[in-house]
């Protein structure tokens, strides 16, 4: 098997890491698996120091990726094209291949992925990980009517020519069937190791100290801090709570509005804000261990009611209750495990009133955290949802 994706992150790394999870699963099961991934850390965007290694099994090769990712909107186009070429000429240097797996996004580097397919003969896997093109239409990002027209009719070839689509959230599956049949499409969804995340409370309250938080009650949001994470409800929401001088609001993670959150806070005098660069994927145990409550937030838009968020997955393995504004499929799971409570996206006085109640109530704080992590534990941990893609690609092969 080969993946071509640009973001494929290790647990030595921050950002989500469901590919090498599945990955590795697929590995211990006896595949022979390749990736090829970016030079660059999507998060961080820093180069990483080796061009190629082995890890549990996995052969990685990084492939040459323009540095323009936290730059601009037009530099993460010319660094994502990039490496849809670089990835393809790397791809062409692997031997046998059965099976490919293109994901979007990048929408882009599923060309080169379904391209690599088509001259080796093997088997064309395409997964949506999120509507980005729509995503990108409904926040504003992407304005030229010409582009998302060409960027649709991309995203439509791509369908037509995948051997099976699978999708991380069952939200996706109205629109990815307006393309694809219904009988080829798949719900492989975003998931977690419970295990790792069993951490003690001496381990947490070391990672607190650390960071000079003793003694605190932290709320934190870990993951992408860019334009669709409306960030700014929860700066909002920390002046609103500024005068409890025992909360800290914790973000940590990397994206192209990092800094300008940053300057914000320092602008409006939050001291208990604090913004940290992202974290290698271990470490995120530590640092949900030390958390009182964490927080998922996206933007109010109807399209993000479709989303299975990694981050939520990792706040309930960790036993932590979640401040949820993202309404849909998410808060479904959320509200069936009782590991949290919902607030309407976008509204800080809410989001604040949500955060009192856990931060006057740690038996309700316990509880729900328990409930959570019981929840994935049953219907999310890896090894399930790596046997679900296993059963898939045995059914591929067998052109079932």
């Amino acid at each position: 098997m080969l993946l071509i994706h640009q973001i494929f992150v290790t647990p030595s790394e921050g950002g989500g890491t469901r590919h090498y999870e599945l990955l590795k699963f697929l590995s211990e099961k006896g595949y022979q698996v390749k990736v090829v991934a970016s030079r660059l850390n999507y998060l961080s965007g820093r180069a990483r120091s080796r061009s190629r290694e082995k890890r549990n099994g996995l052969f990685i090769r990084y492939s040459y990726t323009f540095n323009a990712l936290h730059r601009s909107i037009p530099g993460r186009a010319v660094s994502f094209l990039s490496f849809t070429l670089s990835s393809f000429l790397d791809a062409l240097k692997f031997g046998k291949i059965d099976v490919v797996w293109g994901t979007s996004p990048p929408l882009f580097q599923s060309l080169s992925a379904l391209l690599i397919a088509r001259l080796r003969g093997a088997k064309f896997i395409f997964e949506v990980r999120d509507l980005w093109i729509d995503f990108a239409e409904e926040l504003g990002v992407m304005k030229n009517k010409i582009l998302i027209r060409l960027a649709k009719a991309l995203e439509k070839f791509v369908y037509a020519h995948a051997d099976w689509v699978i999708v991380n959230s069952p939200g996706f599956i109205p629109f990815v069937g307006k393309h694809v049949p219904a009988d080829k499409i798949e719900v492989i969804p975003n998931g977690v190791g419970v295990s790792s995340f069993l951490v003690d409370r001496d381990t947490g309250r070391k990672f607190k100290r650390k960071l000079g938080l003793d003694g605190y009650f932290i709320v934190t949001y870990a993951g992408n801090i860019g334009v669709a994470n409306d960030i700014d409800t929860i700066i909002e929401t920390a002046r609103l709570v500024r005068n409890q001088r025992d909360i800290k609001f914790l973000l940590v993670g990397g994206g192209l509005r990092k800094e300008e959150y940053r300057r914000q806070a320092r602008e409006m005098g939050l001291d208990n804000v604090l913004i940290l660069d992202p974290i290698p994927k271990f470490q995120i145990p530590k640092l949900l261990a030390a958390t009182d409550v964490c927080l998922a937030t996206l933007k109010n838009l109807p399209l993000f009611k479709t989303t299975y968020p990694n981050k939520v997955f990792d706040y309930m393995a960790a036993g932590k209750p979640t401040v949820l504004a993202i309404d849909g499929v998410i808060r479904e799971v959320l509200e069936k495990a009782e590991g949290g409570v919902f607030v309407p996206p976008g509204d800080p006085e809410q989001l604040k009133e949500a955060i009192m109640l856990y931060y006057r109530n740690p038996d309700l704080r316990e509880k729900h955290g328990e409930n959570a992590r019981k929840f994935v534990m049953k219907h999310f941990e890896w090894a399930k949802i790596g046997e679900d893609l296993h059963n898939l690609l045995v059914k591929l092969q067998r052109g079932v």
